[in-house]
């Protein structure tokens, strides 16, 4: 199989088959094989690069992954690899499970930093589900029936994580998604930054909270929805007093919406794949910010126009 760089001529007038994204090691050359994609002055990006003779999946040709995440099946997620997005000519092929494809011509269009490239998953993974029953993480202790956690007390070098999926930096978790540097979390969606968090979605810097939603930086809180800065608290909704009926009422409408931030891309992170394949050091936090950008617009109509809607709450909470 021979390489080369061709010309922005060559590939005039052909369509664009496929995009995607492709790692490199840091002098910009593949991990199986040493043709360089840089020039003479280290330039890349605008560049076309051409194979010559049939394409074999996984043997001969350009490979590419349509999705940025599958990218770390094949490299370590090390910062100084390189991360580009890539345009596919003249003829695209793809396995059989979806990670990767091999073209004839690659076009380089961008290139990313590492935090770019993890930003880029973190969007990516706010637009799925991913959410899998398989089960099996190494290296790990005191695991029962849980998924995707990385640097906790449960599983890769950590204890006790129960019924639980995507956590990482966390301890003593239970029958939780989405939790992210956290102890003590149960029956939750979303936990990030928090302490003893029981039957709640959406909290952020929280300690000793009970049934509460989309919450920041409360203390002792139980049946509060969108509040912030408060210390003892039952019952709220922007941080005002509510009955236990119009708590009810609108904690049932935004679950009817089924959504909740996710905090790391643990589950993208595995999509197919058995957890023990999964590259779990991969596992990184999603930012607050990015996290809330994704809620549904439906759902974001409905939240404001509740009598009870803070905007200043509302900003703090959200990012």
């Amino acid at each position: 199989m021979e390489t080369k760089r061709i010309s922005e001529k060559e590939i005039e007038g052909m369509p664009v088959l496929a995009t995607g994204y492709k790692m490199f090691k840091k002098d910009w050359t593949t991990k199986h094989g040493q043709y360089d994609y840089k020039d003479e002055k280290g330039n890349v990006l605008g560049s076309i690069h051409k194979v010559e003779g049939k394409l074999i999946k996984c043997n001969c040709g350009l490979h590419f992954s349509k999705l940025p995440h599958n990218c770390f099946n094949f490299y370590e997620s090390v910062p100084w690899n390189k991360f580009a997005k890539v345009e596919a000519y003249k003829e695209c092929i793809d396995s059989e499970d979806g990670k990767k494809s091999v073209a004839s011509i690659l076009k380089i269009i961008k290139i990313y930093t590492f935090d770019e490239f993890i930003d880029l998953i973190q969007k990516e993974l706010q637009n799925s589900d991913g959410v899998n029953d398989s089960k099996g993480v190494t290296d790990s202790f005191g695991v029962n029936n849980s998924k995707g956690v990385n640097n906790s007390y449960g599983v890769n070098n950590s204890y006790g994580v129960n019924y639980s999926k995507g956590v990482t930096d966390s301890n003593g978790v239970n029958s939780s998604n989405c939790v992210n540097s956290s102890n003590g979390v149960n029956s939750s969606k979303s936990v990030n930054s928090s302490n003893g968090v029981n039957s709640s979605n959406g909290v952020n810097s929280s300690n000793g909270v009970n049934d509460s939603f989309f919450c920041k930086n409360i203390i002792g809180a139980s049946k509060c929805i969108f509040c912030c800065n408060l210390d003892g608290i039952k019952l709220r909704l922007f941080n005002k007093k509510i009955s236990q009926e119009r708590f009810n009422e609108v904690k049932n409408e935004l679950i009817r919406f089924k959504w909740y931030p996710k905090f790391n891309n643990a589950e993208e992170l595995k999509g197919n794949l058995k957890w023990y394949e999964t590259n779990i050091p991969a596992i990184v936090k999603v930012e607050n910010k990015i996290a809330y950008s994704f809620m549904p617009s439906e759902m974001v109509e409905y939240i404001k126009s509740l009598p009870e809607f803070n905007k200043k709450i509302w900003e703090e909470i959200i990012g």
